[in-house]
């Protein structure tokens, strides 16, 4: 069914509506519970959901699947986002065939992300430059099977601040006038702005409904993050409630269903009733806003409901006739809504509680790969998360290596505001080791995440505190660089014979995976065996260190002990002992958790594989982004390529949390 009559059947009976927008998750585990989140949320009664698309269909498999099931499985209509930038007509093509075949009606039509570089952009198809371009291309096509939605910017897109709010407004006409049928807008937090800019799309000739775009915030950082990227407007009230408790994720998770509450009932006062809630794929701060503003009922309604079902199923066995004047029962003006399930929640203290909200405490990029939170905030995958223009002036036009050391000192240094793989300034936390950082980046090891070690301090801690008050946070002192390739051997061996404390991962942009894991040891025992009938040579020392690492790798009872054959490959042609050839295991190495009171204990960051392959791509990806703000051929350029190309991104733990000094004594030495 088409979006645009799903609302009109709204619209007659007078009643508001929402829909929910996921994003496909960088992981299989994340995806697959993310249809298992949008099982349970489907009792939520979205009028319907959406799904987002990566630039240049970077995530056609995974957001054309999601689509899929969240249609023909969970019976959601279901509304999948195309972009057309640097996309070809037959992937277009693939993908509107997909969406057909599945039974999707809804399209939205967006531009996506431009290319970086001007110089670097060589056009795939004449037919999409523009977002009008796609709306033309998919009527041209499909007629008026497909309900076509585009995209509204009440605060104006980033790209086109030169533009007058009148002169921005009849593009988006235009492409109304082309065969859109509906606006969804950004987000934004200045009501009164969205409310002016709606009055004007009316006044000038815009018919079809808007619909706002409302995202909840989940953590003070990822608020940060996408307001700066997306540049939104934040009322100074916003900031004045924020600062006070940013280091209070819960605190700053319930400002948040708080506000995004509030934003939706001033916007139902002023007669909008409809609402696209970006969900950031996390279910509990929805349904709390869909509880405060009436359109579901709260538990303890649910309760209550039950217990007179129960009374009537006693008394009356042959009919059961519900009650919808039970209080948090109906819909916003206090009458049942028919399109409610009063019997939709779970009590809080029961497994559904724990299901909605196991990650809602994600801590950064490090989350738990499972979740299906894990991966961007927007899908549009590796940015340098600020404009051409600006990413010039803050750091330059780098030639020499060292100059690359010298803008990674002057970021921890506090003397510029961001790097390519940063979203700000170092996090507080970083004060209790910049001496080790500015030490390890002058020697050419650049840190592009790191955490000092933690045993136990207050969870209101300024410098290390997160999630609810009255707990206690710990943390495993990590760290991650990109290694030079004549540093990296050295770098590993270390590792591997430093400490048994020490755990890693090691990888090249082309896919090469060394890792320190039991796995690995026991497969380059078979490797040793094999390579001395090939080299013809003893090899002692390599089996040496295989044994000795062999029995540190007993010890730990955690780690997987990984299987494999022997490779035809001499070890002497090889620059590692233990290489791995992508045969990690899949163990999952905690490195911050939290004790609260009445909870489970929180483990909001994880390493593994899978979180780190995802990263990897993305690390080296930057790279080339960064790349592409130069002429093809220019020094910077060429340097920033065959670093790219040429380092290693190395992920450290010291899984002693007791030990402040210990991994910089290792890194360092």
């Amino acid at each position: 069914m088409k979006i645009v009559d799903k609302i009109a059947e709204k619209a007659a009976e007078g009643k508001p509506f929402y829909s929910f927008e996921y994003f496909p998750p960088k992981t299989s585990q994340g995806l697959s519970n993310l249809f298992d989140r949008i099982g349970r949320m489907q009792a939520l009664s979205p009028t319907f959901v959406t799904c987002t698309w990566g630039a240049g269909g970077s995530t056609f498999e995974k957001t054309t699947e999601l689509s899929t099931v969240a249609q023909t499985v969970h019976g959601l209509e279901t509304c999948m986002h195309l972009t057309c930038t640097n996309m070809d007509r037959g992937k277009v093509d693939d993908a509107l065939a997909e969406a057909k075949k599945a039974g999707i009606q809804n399209i939205l039509a967006l531009r996506g992300d431009p290319p970086r570089g001007q110089e670097y952009w060589t056009q795939v198809d004449d037919t999409f430059v523009h977002a009008i371009d796609l709306v033309r291309y998919i009527r041209q096509q499909y007629g008026d099977y497909f309900c076509i939605g585009v995209a509204g910017y009440p605060e104006r897109h980033m790209d086109s601040t030169h533009l007058s709010s009148e002169d921005e407004i009849q593009f988006l006409k235009a492409k109304i006038d082309a065969g859109a049928d509906f606006v969804l807008t950004q987000l934004f937090y200045d009501v009164d702005g969205f409310l002016s800019w709606e009055k004007q799309c009316r006044s000038l000739g815009i018919t079809c409904p808007i619909i706002p775009g409302i995202m909840p915030i989940q953590s003070y950082n990822g608020f940060r993050r996408i307001t700066n990227l997306a540049k939104i407007r934040v009322p100074p009230a916003v900031h004045e409630a924020l600062d006070p408790i940013k280091v209070d994720d819960q605190k700053v998770k319930d400002y948040g269903v708080e506000l995004a509450s509030s934003i939706i009932k001033r916007l139902l006062d002023s007669g909008i009733l409809g609402f696209h809630i970006c969900t950031l794929n996390l279910e509990k701060s929805v349904r709390l806003i869909l509880e405060r503003v009436g359109f579901v009922p709260t538990a303890a309604a649910v309760r209550k409901q039950q217990q007179q079902q129960q009374q009537q199923l006693t008394n009356e066995p042959t009919h059961v006739n519900i009650d919808k004047n039970v209080p948090g029962l109906g819909g916003p003006d206090g009458a049942a809504d028919a399109h409610l399930n009063p019997l939709v929640w779970m009590p809080a203290d029961d497994h559904q509680g724990r299901s909605e909200s196991w990650d809602d405490f994600p801590n950064g990029r490090w989350g738990d790969a499972r979740s299906p939170a894990f991966g961007d905030l927007d899908g549009y995958g590796a940015s340098l998360k600020v404009e051409p223009r600006k990413a010039l002036e803050l750091w330059k036009r780098p030639k020499i290596i060292e100059d690359i050391s010298q803008l990674f000192v002057e970021f921890i240094e506090g003397k510029i505001p961001l790097l390519p793989w940063s979203e700000g300034s170092p996090l507080p936390e970083t004060d209790a080791i910049q001496p080790r950082l500015v030490a390890c980046n002058k020697r050419g090891f650049w840190t592009v995440g790191s955490q000092p070690a933690v045993n136990g301090k207050p969870s209101t801690d300024p410098l290390v505190g997160w999630g609810p008050k009255g707990g206690y946070v710990y943390q495993k002192a990590f760290v991650e660089l990109f290694v030079g390739p004549d540093e990296v051997e050295a770098m590993v061996q270390k590792l591997r014979t430093s400490s048994p404390w020490v755990t890693f991962f090691a990888a090249s942009r082309d896919g090469e995976v060394v890792t320190d894991t039991a796995g690995d040891v026991q497969k380059e025992q078979r490797k040793i065996a094999e390579q001395k009938k090939v080299c013809g040579k003893k090899l002692d020392k390599a089996e040496a260190m295989a044994k000795a690492q062999s029995k540190a790798s007993d010890a730990d009872s955690t780690k997987s002990s990984g299987s494999g054959s022997g490779s035809e490959t001499p070890v002497c042609a090889t620059p590692f002992a233990n290489k791995t050839d992508n045969a990690l295991v899949e163990g999952s190495n905690a490195v911050t958790w939290g004790v609260f009171p009445g909870k489970e204990i929180i483990q909001p960051t994880v390493i593994e594989k899978v979180s780190f392959l995802a990263w990897r791509d993305e690390a080296f990806e930057i790279w080339r982004e960064w790349e592409h703000l130069y002429p093809k051929g220019s020094d910077s350029q060429k340097l920033l390529h065959r670093i790219g190309h040429d380092y290693w991104l190395v992920n450290i733990v010291h899984n002693d949390f007791n030990d402040e000094d210990g991994i910089w004594d290792i890194v360092l030495s």
